[in-house]
């Protein structure tokens, strides 16, 4: 396997609307951003780890934590700023800095503590082993072949028959991005503007793993999987 020069970079800017300082909520005695940062760190593939914050709690705490800090512009840390944008913003001013320019870029959002190291790696061995130009992780959709929509006085709007329905083991398995992970060569980053495009492959993580904290509901449920789940490298 070739070696690739790979840079995590972690955004995690101070505003959120669904949970308030939601990169700072503690989970198992620690700062969300902390598990993303120290299961980066044990990842034995990632070259280099960068924070992109516009928070100065937030860069600090990332810092004691041992991630390297690259301050976000505030036209990128608004709340429809796209995620690409603050990606390339970084691969910018490393090359302006120091000249710096990875091989590929690991995009690894605060929101999916559960990922762990080993899928860190995974995803970056995939890059590497198969030449494509992007890797992502993904989750098993489960019944998406009864999905349907409600309408108003909660009638139910079927995307199918149902008088068509299969049985279980009659159904294609479909499946949908968790947000977990994203590695993707520069070139391809640049040429495209999106973490995913060209030659794409996937890497499977069961549903648990898969956990991204968006709503409080979320959050709660991690706090009571974590430290059960929680991967294994890194003890509660």
């Amino acid at each position: 396997m070739n070696e690739l020069e790979v840079l995590g970079i972690i955004p995690a800017r101070g505003g959120s609307k669904s949970i308030p300082g939601k990169n700072l909520v503690p989970l198992a005695g620690k700062p969300l951003i902390t598990w993303t940062i120290q299961f980066a760190k044990q990842a034995q593939l990632l070259s280099r780890l960068v924070v992109s914050t516009d928070d100065a709690q937030i860069a600090e705490i990332a810092q004691q934590a041992g991630a390297e800090i690259v301050e976000r512009p505030a036209e990128l840390a608004t709340d429809d700023a796209h995620t690409e944008p603050v990606l390339l913003h970084v691969l910018d001013y490393l090359e302006e800095t120091e000249g710096y320019v990875p091989d590929a870029v690991a995009l690894l959002q605060c929101t999916s503590p559960m990922r762990g190291s080993e899928i860190i790696d995974a995803g970056i061995r995939k890059l590497a082993e198969t030449g494509c130009d992007a890797v992502l992780t993904v989750q098993p959709i489960q019944h998406w072949d009864k999905m349907g929509m409600i309408g108003e006085a909660d009638v139910w709007l079927p995307d199918y028959e149902y008088g068509k329905r299969k049985f279980t083991e009659e159904v294609e398995d479909k499946y949908s991005e968790n947000g977990a992970l994203y590695v993707t060569r520069t070139t391809a980053l640049r040429r495209y503007q999106n973490r995913l495009g060209g030659d794409v492959r996937a890497i499977v993580m069961d549903p648990v793993r898969s956990l991204d904290i968006d709503l409080p509901e979320d959050l709660e449920l991690a706090r009571q999987l974590f430290p059960v789940i929680a991967p294994p490298q890194q003890p509660i």
